[in-house]
């Protein structure tokens, strides 16, 4: 496998990556020479297209990556049914931007040292939003696939309209921004349950601002 040599960035360059907040620093993807590219071989847990589309969510995956697009592949990695949601559950309420920051460094960092990590996509109950799930907790994935979201047409790994990242350890947080046309949900500690998630979800595209296209504005 190619390793490339860590190379030092300018000290401006350094200063100006550490003031960005980390949530909006997407990795550019690789591009092809038109003829061929060459990578280590794929195989269960390592898709590049999905690990890709997981930096440009912000979490670059150290180990394993699983998406799961189906209630029943989720049922078969788990070796059992997914355990459904119980209990209420509050949806994440709009957090402050830089609470958020720190909750979405957290959550990051403990994602991308798991063993493995775990992506549900679906879309948000009774819409045809598209949503995301990352996690470490493979039931938890689970649970989202088979009753916190709907199938959605299969598509090529990329980031979605709606992102939550679950970690249960660490510090307790349950928070949303939406920027950029896009909702991101952080849910960590003891608020990160299928409850919460699927009420996050559910809430999620009536976040979403329906930007008008140029035909509607000119009429």
């Amino acid at each position: 496998m190619l390793q490339l040599a860590r190379r030092a960035l300018p000290r401006a360059t350094a200063a100006a990556v550490r003031r960005a907040p980390r949530r909006n620093f997407a990795l550019p993807r690789p591009i092809e020479d038109g003829e061929a590219m060459l990578f280590p071989r794929e195989g269960p847990g390592r898709c590049y297209a999905l690990n890709w589309s997981l930096c440009g969510d912000g979490v670059t995956p150290a180990r394993a990556a699983y998406r799961l697009t189906k209630a029943s592949a989720a049922s078969k990695l788990l070796g059992a049914e997914p355990a459904a949601v119980t209990g209420a559950g509050a949806a994440a309420g709009e957090a402050d931007d830089d609470a958020f920051d720190d909750a979405f460094d957290a959550a990051a960092t403990a994602l991308e040292a798991a063993s493995a990590l775990y992506v549900a996509e679906g879309d948000a109950p009774g819409t045809r939003t598209p949503c995301r799930v990352i996690t470490s907790e493979l039931g938890l994935a689970a649970t989202a696939m088979a009753h916190c979201l709907e199938r959605m047409p299969l598509r090529p790994p990329t980031e979605l309209p709606v992102t939550a990242y679950v970690s249960p350890g660490g510090a307790a947080f349950a928070g949303h921004v939406v920027e950029d046309g896009r909702v991101k949900i952080v849910l960590a500690g003891a608020e990160a349950t299928a409850a919460a998630l699927k009420a996050s979800l559910a809430a999620a595209p009536g976040l979403l601002v329906e930007v008008p296209d140029e035909e509607a504005l000119e009429a």
